[in-house]
Formats: structure tokens, sequence, C-alpha cells
């Protein structure tokens, strides 16, 4: 089973469809409710995405949202451990950093970003929603 963390740009093409991008942000999260992939969002994307939500589609309609994404996704924990070894990593924007570091303490295997270039130096590769697509 493949174990993969969406990133916040992606979910949120999904859950506030975003244009041109949520087909295939779509497409590759829909892979998070097949056997061989578990999905993983990221303890702090879930409240970047809620407060993105909420101001455009009010609080509730946010938490609803959230409450289904998060049946087909786990949340890779942001701990003391997390936050510590975000502050070393080399991406050089912090939210990234703490990404890559909620992915590597999950045992995550890839990134589905669209955020490619600032996912360059972390230890868990990071593809496009459309290069997820694509790999076997």
């Amino acid at each position: 089973m493949k174990r993969v963390l969406f990133d916040s740009d992606v979910l949120l093409d999904v859950l506030a469809q975003r244009q041109p991008f949520m087909v295939a942000s779509a497409q590759a999260l829909n892979l998070a409710t097949q056997p061989q992939v578990q999905g993983y969002v990221s303890g702090h994307g879930v409240t970047n995405i809620f407060y993105i939500l909420r101001r455009q589609v009010g609080s509730n309609t946010a938490r609803s949202l959230l409450s289904r994404l998060l049946q087909h996704l786990q949340v890779a924990s942001v701990t003391d451990g997390v936050i510590r070894a975000a502050l070393q990593n080399p991406i050089t924007d912090f939210e990234d950093a703490v990404t890559s570091e909620a992915a590597s303490a999950a045992g995550i295997e890839i990134i589905v970003t669209r955020n490619l270039s600032d996912f360059s130096a972390s230890s868990i590769p990071a593809v496009s929603p459309e290069e997820f697509l694509a790999l076997p």
C-alpha cells in the first residue's frame, strides 16, 4: 500500500473547485479511496484548509467539507518533534518544511502537491497530481 500525503493546495483545488486544477487534483485524491493507497493530510494542513474555506463558503460548510474529506484521509500529526525537525529542515517555506517533516514522521512515501519547487529539498519525493496519476 502506498502512503501518500496530499498537500493543502491539492485538497483546496478539490474542496474549493479551483480551476483549472480541480480535475487532476480530484482524480489523484480519488485514488485514496482505493485499497492500494492510504491518503494523509498534515495536521496543520487541516487548520489551514478550514481557514481558507470558511472565508469562501462559511464555517458550517467548511466543517462539513473537511469531515467528508477526513472519511478518506488520515491526519499526519504535527508534534513537538516535527516542529523541531522543521526548524532545521532546508526547505525555506516553514509551512512546507512542517508538511515534509510530518510526512516523514508518518512514514509517507510521496507528497502530492502543485508546489513542487518548495519541496525540492524534501526527504520525501514530491510529485504533481498528474505525475501521481501516472505512477504504477
